[in-house]
This record gives C-alpha cells, sequence and structure tokens, in this order.
C-alpha cells in the first residue's frame, strides 16, 4: 500500500477517482504554488522542531546528525539545495496534525476550567453538574472530532471543517448554479485554459470529513487502513537509517577532532614549556582537520560509506578542484557554529533542552547544505584551480580557522563541563550543547 505520508490514513487513494488534471492556467498554477510553498513552510518547520526535539533526547539524538548528514550528503550527490529538505511533506502533515489537535485541545481545556471552578465555588449545585455534563459531553464531540481529522488525513482543513464548510458549501452552491455557467462561457474563447481549470470539481470524498469518514466505514477497511497508513508513515521516515549515519558520523568526527583536541587541552595544563609546545602543535593540526573534515563528512554522507570518511587525498583533490565554493562552506559552517558557544555557559532543566537544541538545528543546517552543494560543485570539475589562486584561498582560511580556535580555546574557561567542552564540536559532532550530561 502507498505511504500517504502522514500519521492517519488518507483513503482518497482508496477510490477509484482519478487525479486531478495539472492545471494550464497561470492563475490556478500561482494558487498551487502559494499553497506548496506554505505547506513547505510549514514543513520546515515542523522538520526543525522535531529534530531539535530528537537531539536533545541521548543517543536518539544520532538520528538528527544522521539526518543533517544525509542532507549534505543529498546535496552532494544533486547539486540542487531543495534536495536538503527531505520528507517536508510528511513533516508538514505530523505539524498539521499535531497543531490541529493542540488547537482542538484548547476546547477541552477551557471547558474543564469552567467545570473545575464550579465545582470549587458550589460543589454538589445544580451549575456544577451541569458544567460537569458539558464536559464530559464536550470531551466526547472532540474526540470524536479528532479521530474524523486524523482519519481523513490529519490536514489543518480537516481539524476546522465545521466552520469552514458553510463558506465551502456556499462558494461551491454560487459558483454551480450562478458565477459558473455565467463566467465559464466567456472565459472559454477568451482563455480556454482557465475555463477549463475553473470547470473541474473535486468529489466531495477528497476534501470534507465527513464524507471521507462515511466513505471508509462504506468501505468496511477502515481500521486496516489507517493501520498500514500509520506504518507506512513510519517506516518510510527512515529513522534507523538515520540513526546508523549519525553514529558512524559522530564516530569519524570524534576520530579527527579527538586527538588534536587532546593535545589542545593539554596546553592548558600547566606543566611547563612541554604542555605549551604540544597545545600549540594541537592547534595547529586542529586547523588542518578543521579545513577538510566538513568534505569528508560530506563524502561520507554522498557514498554512505566508512572509508570515505577517511580519504583525505579525495578531499584535499576537491578543495583544490573548487577551493572558493570549500572556503566559502568552511566559512559559514564555522562562522554559524561561534555563536552557539553561548548556550554552552550553563544548561537549563533538561526538559528544556530542546529550546537550545533548536538554534543548533537552524544554526548548522544551513552549513550542511551549503557544504554539500561545495562538493557537488568540486565534483563537477576535472582541473585544479591554478595554484596562485588555490593557495591565496588556503592562506584565506588560516584567519577563519584562527579565529574559531581562538574562541573555541577560550570556550573552557566560560563553559559548564570546563575543557572537556573543547570535545563538543557542534559544527562536526551532535548538534547538542551538553552532550556530556
Amino acid at each position: 500500500m502507498e505511504s500517504p505520508g502522514l500519521p492517519a490514513a488518507d483513503h482518497r487513494s482508496a477510490d477509484s477517482t482519478p487525479p486531478p488534471p495539472w492545471p494550464q492556467s497561470w492563475p490556478v498554477r500561482g494558487w498551487i504554488a502559494v499553497c506548496r510553498t506554505t505547506r513547505a513552510l510549514l514543513g520546515l518547520g515542523s522538520l526543525i522542531v522535531c529534530l531539535a526535539i530528537v537531539a536533545a533526547i541521548p543517543l536518539v539524538n544520532f538520528v538528527s546528525l544522521g539526518y543533517l548528514l544525509e542532507a549534505s550528503g543529498r546535496v552532494a550527490r544533486s547539486g540542487r539545495l531543495r534536495d536538503g529538505f527531505i520528507d517536508l511533506d510528511k513533516f508538514a502533515r505530523l505539524g498539521s496534525l499535531l497543531l490541529g489537535t493542540w488547537l482542538c485541545l484548547w476546547i477541552l481545556r477551557l471547558v474543564g476550567s469552567l467545570a473545575a471552578d464550579a465545582w470549587l465555588i458550589a460543589p454538589e449545585s445544580p451549575t456544577a453538574r451541569g458544567w460537569w455534563v458539558a464536559q464530559v459531553m464536550c470531551t466526547v464531540v472532540v474526540l470524536g472530532h479528532l479521530l474524523m481529522a486524523w482519519y481523513s488525513g490529519g490536514r489543518l482543513r480537516h481539524f476546522f471543517w465545521p466552520v469552514m464548510a458553510p463558506f465551502q458549501f456556499g462558494a461551491w452552491l454560487l459558483w454551480r448554479f450562478l458565477l459558473g455557467p455565467v463566467i465559464r462561457p466567456i472565459l472559454r474563447p477568451i482563455w480556454p485554459t482557465l475555463a477549463s481549470d475553473l470547470a473541474f470539481s473535486r468529489p466531495v470524498t477528497s476534501w470534507f470529513p465527513p464524507a471521507i469518514f462515511l466513505d471508509g466505514w462504506r468501505r468496511g477497511r477502515m481500521f486496516a487502513e489507517s493501520r498500514d497508513a500509520v506504518w507506512d508513515y513510519v517506516v518510510g521516515l527512515g529513522l534507523p537509517h538515520y540513526w546508523w549515519l549519525g553514529l558512524r558520523g559522530f564516530l569519524g568526527g570524534l576520530a579527527w577532532l579527538l586527538l588534536p583536541t587532546l593535545m589542545l587541552m593539554a596546553g592548558t595544563s600547566g606543566r611547563g614549556g612541554a604542555s605549551i609546545l604540544v597545545g600549540y602543535l594541537g592547534a595547529i593540526a586542529l586547523g588542518y582537520v578543521l579545513l577538510y573534515l566538513p568534505l569528508l563528512q560530506t563524502r561520507f554522507a554522498q557514498e554512505n560509506r566508512w572509508g570515505a570518511m577517511f580519504d583525505l587525498t579525495s578531499a584535499r583533490r576537491l578543495f583544490r578542484q573548487a577551493p572558493l565554493r570549500c572556503w566559502l562552506a568552511l566559512t559559514v559552517a564555522l562562522g554559524l557554529a561561534l555563536p552557539l558557544f553561548l548556550l554552552k555557559i550553563e544548561p537549563p532543566p533538561r526538559e528544556l533542552w530542546w529550546t537550545l537544541t533548536l538554534f543548533f538545528i537552524l544554526f548548522i543546517y544551513p552549513a550542511k547544505i551549503l557544504t554539500g552543494w561545495a562538493v557537488h560543485r568540486a565534483q563537477r570539475r576535472t582541473r585544479p584551480s591554478p595554484w596562485p589562486w588555490l593557495w591565496l584561498i588556503r592562506l584565506a582560511a588560516v584567519p577563519v580557522i584562527a579565529i574559531y580556535l581562538f574562541i573555541l580555546f577560550f570556550t573552557q574557561y566560560t563553559s559548564f563541563l570546563g575543557p572537556a567542552s573543547l570535545l563538543e564540536q557542534h559544527a562536526f559532532l551532535l548538534p547538542v550543547p551538553f552532550a556530556g550530561l
């Protein structure tokens, strides 16, 4: 059964009604573009919130890192930035379902609050009993309404159909019996494509929740269709793939960062000139790693091959073939990572961690997509850039990396975890502020 991309059954696929034709006129296409853009923005917002919540859960947070790496890898494969926004339709449906449910539950909260107040003021009074009965009835009605909205597909319009139905029915009557018969004959010789688009009307079982519910009841497979749709949705998210990709991406990034970071931490031990020398050597080694680690992680996600994480030769070749784009990706990745160190000073209560990880996702996501774009552009070129231009870009990368290392070094004196926080480099590892807690 084809997944409808929502955690509730979309039963229009079970109907034999053919899909609507693609509109031919630009006004209708423009309206569809507006609707799709709105849905994409809702999906993007839902995606970021979901990744932030998942990132705040220990061990499960590898899913967030895996999704970010997968987004970077897909852009590297195709070169299209939009490919870095994976499953926006699914997340839009999930966001609309949760938002619609939350808004509908406010009715129960309001009635429950009034019933509780009436019971506190005058227990056993007719008014209190009346509010209790109203609360029970309202609960039954709202839960039934939610089940119908979920079964219909979980879009926002399915939750607000009692408010929208009178306007929709009035507009349908007005267009079908008054305006349509007059406007369509006039438009047909002038603008035939628009007249054809306006003549199409969707069946009521494709958008009206009571009709969708009754149609599913008539078929007699409501539970099976709902169960299959939920299963297909969950499986279609690919969470095990993201978790496994994130775990390997984390281990690979940690393998590159661990030794230079430990050397940098040793430079603050205060054990004489030798420790200071080790610290400087660690900073130089870490700067070299930072130059190529974004490319290595993207190549790993692109090929889904563990060996690509350590293929330094390929990363160096990519940098030589598109130095300016790689420098831009590096600058954005390190630059957007710097403000996030301010969120590592003091941990909030654990139940509020997702409010911090929300900023981590917002700042790291663009850098991953831009790195994927840089890798794709570098792979399209077969010749390295002229050496003067290459070395000029490499020199331009020195202050970018130096500023990042300078701020990273002093964050150990402001971060909650002290020197251990140097290992929590969220630009390449988990997008969380306190991975060590």
